[in-house]
């Protein structure tokens, strides 16, 4: 309520007699906890939202009674909570402006025409500012939404609830099962030319159904859609229908109900060409499948059904939280908070009419705007990478539209606003002042640098130990934990088959050793059995060795560590399988993996490094770098690295061998002596100190490899 219940302008309306056009209706809303009154207007689809007191004093406009008269009743009634007179006369300007207002003086026809420019004006500006998203008007579906209203009884009942939910969870367990064949190549079958045809000619289809989906909901609570044409997104048109009627619905849930019904819609047809593209065989069908997939399931998620856009999700979470309009409030709340906090302007009114709507408005306005940028940043890098020259149109377009044109807009609202115009010239020093404090924060001040990895710390190869051939245990001379000199037997082998080979082979070489003798006077066959002979003997040489090798003995001094826990008598060791290790625990090896972004830093320009082991959260271990692989590798250390194991590197889904990463990394072997190591394979977490260095030239080298990255330039 204003300060001053009088207003000096009212005698210029006090006479006026009012009422609301015959093509308004007014519904009973409650958003948290609180009674507001929606005000519909039929011919516009527009909505305007009042309180109790606003709808108390629209209910007297009945065209006979004067603002005057209006007033008087009003403050018999309403005491305590009657608003001013000015905001009497904001009410009925708002209500002239929204074209809901009949009065008894004939409107002039310059202003009307006026109007009417400005409507235009604001129009087209709308579309300048969305040029990807254009709407055309084309039809009224009301006769053939009410003509199929059964179809919406039938979608929106408790058996259609449930085979949507039966079908849709298929869908997620096969493209589970299948999700290395589904994203395999993601970024070529996607953007190859073939595919953006079939995508092209399936995306309008996907959101005809989306839209009708709208359509059918609106109907089933009694709303009527009246407009239907083609919007074109990103040039490409796709049907849309205008279902605003239904804000005029009272309950909250049938309005997010209409809100979600098309990405229902198209999660349903995304499960749908699952089952197609795992029934059938490569071919035209299963590409249609799979960007159907693609379009009903993935841009779904990341569009229509992330609230942070202002596509569908975004209604159904304004609507859940019973704040409507809460895109525009978000960023109106915004300001107030920056005008009342920040330049103390404390003539200000809040946007929110509680504390919580307050943190949902500021939350939503922040986290959407900060999201938008993510979006718009990867579409043109994804888009860039296949068709460069729209990719770049593409990112001038989002950097004009959500930084360009905010901070032109924020540079003049302190000469624009009233209530800033006389505070501006402190509010431009002020701002001049953070922002070049924030400047020289950048630019100037340098800042610590240091690089993180993660190493681990693995036994060397000559500290494995190894079966040499294949046999069973026969007899464990040591237990795991026994400390154990170079050269110390460990266990015994058995291996009857290669013992019997032996025998044979020995055999077969003194009956060849015989024939042999037999015919020197018979220099061919002489020369053939002597052939046989070397290799016999070879043969008989080689098991000999391999029978040698079933005493294992350790292959260097330190703990003797099993690699079964409960190594029996009777187990089977295969050639070359790992039988255990043989280890200085205190002195083992660390590597670390660093990527081909970082490597160049962390070898030039390293004047610390810091270890962390995973076991020892607290003390910290000076090290430093001993030596660097000079080439880069997909083959890791230790699986505690992957994130299979709970590391950060992901691992390539097309491995050949366990342990292949995705990316490329440079191995760097770091000095382990200073750290109080307790056992092997554990994670390290290493830091590697730089000179410190101001946070832009960071950013620079980091946007430029991004784009060396996705362009190669």
């Amino acid at each position: 309520m204003s300060q001053t219940l009088f207003s000096p302008a009212w005698y210029k309306v006090a006479d006026l007699k009012v009422r609301i056009r015959k093509h308004a209706d007014i519904h009973r809303h409650v958003y948290r906890g609180k009674v507001w009154y929606v005000l519909q207007d039929h011919v516009t689809g527009q909505f305007q939202r009042f309180t109790p007191q606003a709808y108390q004093l629209i209910g007297l406009m009945n065209g006979e009674r004067t603002l005057q008269q209006i007033w008087d009743i009003a403050c018999q009634q309403l005491k305590e909570e009657l608003p001013s007179q000015d905001e009497v006369i904001n009410l009925v300007g708002q209500l002239n402006k929204a074209n809901v207002m009949q009065t008894d003086v004939l409107p002039s026809i310059k202003h009307l025409h006026r109007r009417g420019e400005t409507e235009q004006k604001k129009k087209l500006l709308q579309q300048l500012k969305s040029p990807l998203s254009v709407r055309i008007p084309l039809l009224d579906p009301e006769r053939f939404l009410f003509a199929t209203r059964f179809i919406a009884r039938a979608l929106f009942s408790f058996g259609g609830a449930l085979l949507w939910l039966a079908i849709v969870i298929l869908g997620i367990v096969l493209a589970t099962l299948h999700w290395t064949e589904l994203t395999n190549n993601l970024s070529d079958q996607v953007l190859g030319l073939e595919n953006l045809v079939l995508m092209a000619l399936v995306y309008p289809v996907i959101k005809l159904a989306h839209e009708l989906g709208h359509g059918w909901a609106v109907k089933r609570w009694g709303g009527e859609v009246h407009e239907m044409g083609v919007m074109l997104l990103i040039f490409i048109p796709v049907p849309y229908v205008d279902a605003s009627a239904a804000s005029s619905f009272s309950n909250k849930y049938q309005r997010m109900i209409v809100g979600a019904v098309g990405v229902f819609a198209e999660l349903f047809i995304a499960a749908l060409a699952m089952l197609v593209w795992v029934l059938v065989e490569p071919g035209v069908v299963r590409a249609l499948a799979y960007n159907v997939m693609l379009i009903g399931g993935v841009s779904t998620l990341l569009f229509n059904g992330n609230p942070l856009l202002r596509f569908d999700a975004y209604y159904v979470l304004a609507d859940f939280l019973e704040i409507p309009n809460l895109a525009a409030r978000g960023n109106a709340q915004v300001g107030y908070l920056v005008k009342r906090y920040l330049f103390r302007i404390s003539a200000v009114r809040s946007n929110a009419y509680s504390k919580s709507e307050s943190f949902w408005l500021a939350l939503y306005a922040v986290t959407s705007y900060i999201y938008r940028l993510f979006v718009m940043v990867a579409i043109s890098l994804f888009v860039a990478s296949k068709y460069f020259f729209i990719g770049i149109i593409l990112a001038i377009w989002s950097v004009m539209s959500s930084l360009i044109i905010p901070i032109v807009k924020a540079i003049a609202k302190p000469r624009q606003d009233p209530l800033m115009r006389r505070k501006s010239p402190y509010i431009y020093l002020g701002g001049a002042a953070v922002i070049t404090a924030i400047a020289f924060l950048l630019f100037y001040v340098p800042a610590p640098y240091k690089t993180y990895a993660q190493g681990v710390i693995y036994v060397p190869q000559n500290a494995y130990i190894r079966a040499q051939t294949n046999g069973f245990v026969r007899q464990v001379f040591l237990e795991g934990g026994a400390q154990v000199e170079q050269g110390t037997a460990l266990l015994q082998l058995d291996a009857p088959d290669l013992q019997a080979k032996a025998e044979i082979l020995k055999g077969q070489f003194a009956e060849a050793k015989l024939r042999y003798d037999a015919s020197v006077n018979n220099r061919t066959e002489s020369e053939i059995l002597l052939q046989e002979l070397k290799y016999l003997g070879q043969e008989y040489q080689d098991v000999q060795r391999r029978l040698q090798h079933l005493s294992v003995i350790s292959p260097a001094k330190g703990q003797l560590i099993f690699a079964q826990r409960h190594l029996q008598e009777g187990h089977y060791f295969h050639r070359g399988e790992i039988i255990g290790y043989v280890v200085d625990v205190e002195h083992l090896p660390i590597a670390a993996m660093i990527s081909e972004d970082d490597i160049d830093r962390v070898s030039n320009q390293t004047h610390a490094v810091w270890l962390k082991l995973a076991s020892q959260p607290e003390p910290e271990y000076a090290s430093a770098i001993i030596r660097q692989a000079p080439s880069s590798t997909h083959l890791l250390p230790s699986s505690v690295l992957s994130t299979d194991g709970g590391g950060l590197i992901v691992l390539d889904p097309n491995r050949t061998t366990e342990l292949e990463s995705y990316k490329s990394y440079f191995r760097v072997e770091l000095d382990s002596s200073n750290a109080r190591i307790q056992r092997f394979d554990e994670r390290v977490h290493v830091l590697f100190e730089h000179d410190a260095e101001p946070i832009a030239y960071r950013w620079y080298r980091s946007i430029r490899r991004l784009l060396l990255r996705q362009f190669d330039v």
